[in-house]
């Protein structure tokens, strides 16, 4: 009984493990041009890759650049990088693989601790590497952040945040949802008003 019960307890586990993971890459071209792209992951046996570029393996693009961003003046950037973790809380809500599909494939920007966008803080410190984590249910090394875009690549609304699990593809896609936070004496304060 208690191998058919292990048995069973493997499958499910198999079952509802994670099947892709990805990556954010900035660099600067021989041109001195930023590029700044991302790259998807798949198991061999998860779809996700050969629906979204017909690989297997991996799909890459590189990101289109918001020149009109590159400064201090993007009211979501400077809250990405300076309150992030005071103005939103992970609402645990885990994205399904086929809308993890629609959100790399438009209209999103994948911000990264080191990002082009950082005008705010030191990028040879860690603080928003551990501002990002903050905001992840298991250590992840590398979290990144997904935006909403306009038609100009400029990043309008904070949506979702993914971390890290166990093993190389085991990354989730949890909703960020706007819930500010102010301290008061030893408590926190949750105001409910949305921007």
């Amino acid at each position: 009984m208690k191998i058919v019960l292990a048995l069973i307890i493997a499958i499910l586990s198999t079952s509802v493990s994670h099947a892709w993971s990805m990556s954010s890459q900035v660099r600067v071209s021989p041109t001195g041009q930023f590029q700044d792209s991302v790259t998807l992951y798949c198991r061999p046996d998860e779809a996700l890759c050969k629906n979204v570029c017909n690989d297997a393996n991996s799909c890459w693009k590189e990101q289109e650049v918001c020149f009109n961003c590159l400064g201090m003046a993007n009211n979501v950037l400077r809250t990405v990088f300076t309150e992030l973790e005071r103005l939103y809380r992970n609402t645990r809500q885990v994205i399904e693989v086929k809308d993890v599909e629609k959100v790399f494939r438009k209209d999103h920007v994948f911000i990264a601790a080191r990002s082009i966008y950082n005008f705010y803080m030191d990028l040879n410190k860690d603080e928003v590497q551990t501002l990002f984590q903050s905001l992840c249910p298991t250590h992840s090394a590398q979290p990144l952040v997904v935006l909403g875009k306009n038609s100009n690549n400029e990043p309008v609304q904070i949506k979702y945040i993914i971390c890290e699990g166990n093993g190389q593809y085991n990354q989730d896609m949890y909703v960020l949802e706007y819930a500010p936070q102010t301290q008061i004496g030893n408590g926190n304060l949750k105001l409910n008003n949305k921007p």
